[in-house]
């Protein structure tokens, strides 16, 4: 009889120490399930400022002294050409915020793409880092430069967009 006693008090010290084991695997488990969930979280939040982040800078962009038109009455969301052309292909991970940077001229339209600095091109390419996946956002601007025609100076613009890239992780 007491062997058998201690038989049933082995089994019920197992089955405890068993269900202790199986609650602590349940508990580990919801751990992992949560910080996988706030781990996908992080790094939605994490794209969602990079996006933020290129949406502003086509404003600055554009407001800065490398790239702005100098002329009076063209103080907003205006790009100068001859300063685009002279900043291409320079690598500027290190001062803009974004992965790619382009600008396509929009009116007149055209019927095929012909990256500048070739004759009647419409499109620049500023800054591309290379990297791979890339999401764009753009703004329209206007794209000025100093034209001379007849003996006279003038402004000469086209409509056109700027095109700003941030890495998409996929």
């Amino acid at each position: 009889m007491v062997g058998t006693l201690h038989k049933k008090g082995d089994i019920r010290i197992q089955q405890t120490a068993f269900m202790i084991i199986a609650v602590f695997f349940f508990f580990i488990l919801v751990g992992l399930f949560f910080l996988g969930y706030y781990a996908d979280r992080l790094k939605a939040d994490a794209q969602n400022l990079e996006k933020k982040q290129a949406i502003a800078s086509l404003q600055t962009l554009t407001e800065m002294a490398e790239l702005s038109y100098d002329a009076t009455g063209f103080e907003y969301l205006s790009l100068d050409e001859d300063k685009i052309l002279s900043l291409m292909d320079e690598d500027y991970s290190n001062i803009w915020p974004i992965a790619s940077l382009k600008v396509y001229k929009v009116y007149p339209m055209f019927d095929k793409l012909i990256q500048c600095p070739n004759p009647d091109c419409n499109y620049y390419v500023v800054y591309d880092s290379g990297q791979d996946y890339i999401e764009e956002f753009s703004t329209f601007v206007s794209l000025c430069r100093k034209e001379k025609e007849f003996g006279t100076i003038y402004d000469k613009c086209e409509i056109a967009k700027l095109v700003a890239g941030v890495k998409d992780v996929k």
